[in-house]
């Protein structure tokens, strides 16, 4: 059954990538945006699908839920592109849950309701949002050079036009929280 599901999994991942490729591709046809704003919105956009299939194959410890309305939130600091790229999987299933993506560029004490923290890099204090996350059990994914290091647990690297998966072990085992073998295969290991 675990196989079936994690079948299905994979097949709504790579039909979710096309139906975007099909929806950026008519967006940008009919939109006049400069080059490297269109690329940045196509990037966020990956990276939004892209995170939202990595909550997909990850486990929280359970009291996280209690108490909870059936929603896994997520919190995103970003610029305009990035908060707008992070609206496309708002209100998406994640199991049993909906995912609800909320805009915390405002301050550390939102985090409270975050299971998930994603950290682009035109965000500020990277270092205090990340200290901050430690005190409870959030995912947090980021794409700036040495988020690992600063006990980020997911690295989006983009190199050669493909996003690179990079997770620190460590720090999601400190948190309690479970990442899918199936996405391990896929990534680098950080070894601090």
């Amino acid at each position: 059954m675990a196989e079936a599901s994690g079948l299905l999994s994979e097949h709504l991942f790579f039909q979710t990538k096309a139906r975007l490729a099909v929806v950026i591709a008519v967006l940008s046809s009919h939109m006049v945006l400069p080059a490297a704003q269109a690329e940045a919105v196509e990037e966020y956009t990956i990276k939004s699908v892209l995170t939202l299939n990595l909550i997909r194959f990850t486990d929280w410890p359970a009291e996280v839920f209690k108490g909870n309305d059936g929603t896994v939130n997520l919190c995103v600091l970003g610029d305009d592109a990035v908060q707008q790229a992070f609206t496309l999987i708002d209100k998406k299933r994640v199991g049993d849950r909906t995912l609800s993506a909320h805009n915390i560029n405002t301050g550390g004490s939102q985090l409270g309701q975050c299971q998930v923290l994603y950290v682009s890099m035109e965000a500020n204090n990277i270092t205090q949002w990340l200290k901050e996350s430690h005190k409870r059990p959030i995912l947090t994914i980021g794409e700036t050079d040495g988020f690992l290091g600063q006990g980020g647990m997911v690295y989006l690297k983009m190199a050669d036009a493909k996003i690179h998966l990079h997770i620190n072990l460590k720090a999601t085992k400190a948190a309690g929280i479970w990442i899918s073998a199936r996405v391990l295969k896929l990534a680098t290991i950080f070894n601090p």
